[in-house]
């Protein structure tokens, strides 16, 4: 047996008869978030349960779920606000557990939180949104966040003038870019393969007015 427990010569993320990915997305990128067998509880509650997850250098996830699967909670847990109450998380091969000090500053650094319905700041543009954690951790000149604020920008695939828009004008869209909590696993696919997922709220979520809106679109 190899050390996550899979069988020697398993594809790391590849198929499982619970949760996990349907296929494995990697490509030969390396992993840069690791869950293995988390387990996060509130008292007798359990919201996930021996939950595996990985995400891929370059990949965009995006997490969804009924209300009530903890798809919060899972984030909350993944940067360290709450603590999984079994399993490990890996951010960049480290395991977060076990960070302290400097070595749990810079990962904290290099990791950043989306919030619901964006939560930027609404007075600041996009762009000025973007800088406001350049300015107070890089040190660098204003020319140069701006160029870096400009690249994000680009990065997530939004035309170059949403630098200067104001939160308030961003579409649903621009404010969000798919993975199914479900059951207290997770369930990862493009949207083809979610679409054949063979469950009933995947079937309908996906095959109702939200998953045509969201194929119409791509």
């Amino acid at each position: 047996m190899a050390e996550d427990g899979k069988p020697d010569g398993a594809k790391p993320g590849a198929t499982k008869p619970e949760g996990g990915q349907l296929v494995d997305h990697r490509d030969g990128r390396d992993v840069v978030l690791k869950l293995r067998g988390v387990r996060t509880q509130f008292g007798d509650n359990i919201v996930h349960d021996n939950l595996d997850f990985d995400v891929f250098r370059g990949e965009i996830i995006g997490l969804v779920g009924g209300s009530g699967s903890g798809k919060s909670v899972l984030l909350r847990t993944i940067i360290g606000l709450n603590d999984a109450t079994k399993g490990t998380i890996e951010i960049l091969a480290k395991d977060i557990s076990k960070l302290h000090g400097k070595a749990e500053r810079e990962i904290q650094g290099r990791t950043g939180v989306q919030f619901q319905d964006g939560a930027l700041f609404s007075s600041l543009s996009v762009s000025e949104n973007i800088i406001v954690p350049i300015r107070e951790h890089a040190g660098l000149d204003e020319q140069t966040m701006r160029d870096i604020a400009a690249l994000k920008v680009a990065l997530v695939g939004l035309p170059p003038d949403t630098g200067d828009k104001k939160p308030s004008e961003l579409s649903g869209g621009m404010r969000k870019r798919i993975a199914v909590l479900l059951d207290k696993h997770v369930v990862v696919g493009t949207m083809e393969e979610l679409l054949k997922y063979d469950h009933p709220w995947v079937r309908e979520y996906f095959h109702g007015p939200r998953g045509r809106a969201a194929a119409h679109k791509e």
